[in-house]
């Protein structure tokens, strides 16, 4: 059976999450998440797209994100190989980090934005890892909830 094709166009706002590989660990240390995060700043320069929330847990990312151009594939098929390259070289590993390919929903509309906002800041809470948003340290919730920027991340 033929992969779905994806929607790709200009100005597309998205919801992109990946799951480690058997439910594996995709973040070890605090150094892979912060290699993470800045792996997403390098795709954000590279591919021109607007990070406007993330959550990173043990085993799986949630990105909210918008192509300016019509280039989710090449985006994600970038983040997810060169974040495996470096997460295997740190870890002396070799193989499959992520569980099949990236999922990603496209957000068509302002109500779908703010419940996926809040889904995605939650995630920490509903995992019991945390009482209160603002401890988590590896979300955009600080920024975001705190009033502080809209774009997280952005190449302009």
């Amino acid at each position: 059976m033929a992969r779905p094709w994806r929607i790709e166009y200009e100005g597309a706002l998205y919801h992109v999450f990946s799951r480690g590989n058997n439910q594996q660990d995709i973040f070890v240390t605090d150094d892979d998440r912060y290699l993470f995060l800045d792996t997403i700043g390098q795709m954000s320069e590279r591919f021109g797209n607007d990070i406007f929330a993330y959550v990173l847990m043990d085993n799986h990312y949630h990105l909210l994100f918008r192509t300016p151009k019509a280039n989710l594939s090449r985006s994600m098929q970038w983040l997810g190989t060169t974040y495996t390259r470096r997460f295997n070289l740190e870890h002396f590993q070799s193989g499959h980090l992520f569980q099949g390919r990236y999922k990603s929903i496209l957000v068509e509309n302002d109500a779908y934005l703010i419940q996926l906002s809040y889904y995605i800041h939650n995630n920490p809470l509903r995992a019991g890892i945390v009482k209160r948003l603002i401890d988590y340290r590896w979300s955009s919730y600080r920024a975001n909830g705190l009033g502080q920027s809209d774009v997280l991340v952005s190449p302009h």
